[in-house]
């Protein structure tokens, strides 16, 4: 059965598209099947991997369309794309307005059909509170919250663990966090400090039972814009940098993650 992995922050520009991109890929290059599911309606995940933006995720969860219909092939081994665009969010309103539950609207479109394979579902949510997101992150078996380390790092990190405690409440959500510092610059003083703040604040989350695990900062880098702009990831446009190790480092601790 598909492991869920939810890419979600609260808070934009904290490179949660280029997470995704990155994480999905990396773990394709492992062997693993990986279907990402983007939910966000600036359908950057196409852009970041050159595929045409589509209404697929419109198409999937109210016009009747199969998963099979709207799933997109990449251009790279084990790695496909249900791609979206600025439907995506009407389609949050149609299901809404008619009723329906949308985690299971989600569930049904794009992790029921799967017949073994893929091992991996990875959602790129949009950075707002409820709708499709919090649908996502109720099916999610690991969520990784990216965290920009500038002064309101904190911010996107903590909207998301309120979501996550209310569905702990209300679905009794069993699934795992991982937080993800980006944007790091180890020259600056305001970059340590803040990830410092990040490390102590998760610190007393884990003292009061709630333990989530910090990965490795993954460093601000203009290679990792380039390689978006020419459609790449960054496994493909700088496989031997910074960069692709400390992503290569967040694939791993996923896999360990989600055993």
């Amino acid at each position: 059965m598909a492991k869920i992995v939810t890419v979600a922050s609260q808070k934009g520009g904290v490179g949660k598209t280029t997470t995704v991109v990155n994480l999905a890929h990396g773990l394709a290059l492992k062997g693993k099947a990986v279907v990402v599911v983007d939910l966000d309606s600036q359908g950057q995940v196409a852009v970041s991997l050159g595929v045409d933006q589509e209404s697929g995720i419109f198409n999937a969860l109210v016009g009747g369309s199969t998963v099979n219909q709207v799933i997109r092939g990449t251009g790279r081994t084990d790695l496909w794309l249900v791609p979206g665009d600025k439907r995506s969010s009407t389609a949050q309103i149609v299901i809404q307005a008619e009723g329906r539950d949308i985690i299971a609207a989600l569930r049904d479109a794009f992790i029921k059909p799967w017949n073994g394979k893929p091992d991996f579902v990875i959602f790129d949510t949009a950075p707002s509170v409820g709708g499709l997101q919090e649908a996502a992150l109720a099916l999610s078996n690991l969520v990784i919250i990216p965290a920009a380390l500038d002064h309101l790092a904190l911010f996107g990190v903590s909207g998301v663990m309120e979501t996550l405690i209310n569905l702990t409440r209300t679905q009794r959500w069993t699934g795992g966090v991982l937080v993800q510092p980006t944007f790091y610059d180890g020259t600056t003083r305001e970059s340590r400090r803040n990830l410092e703040e990040l490390q102590t604040s998760l610190r007393q989350l884990a003292q009061q039972g709630v333990e989530i695990p910090v990965s490795q900062p993954i460093h601000r880098a203009t290679v990792l814009r380039e390689a978006s702009a020419e459609a790449q990831t960054i496994f493909e446009f700088d496989p031997t940098g910074r960069s692709a190790q400390e992503y290569a480092a967040l694939v791993w601790q996923v896999l360990k993650e989600v055993k």
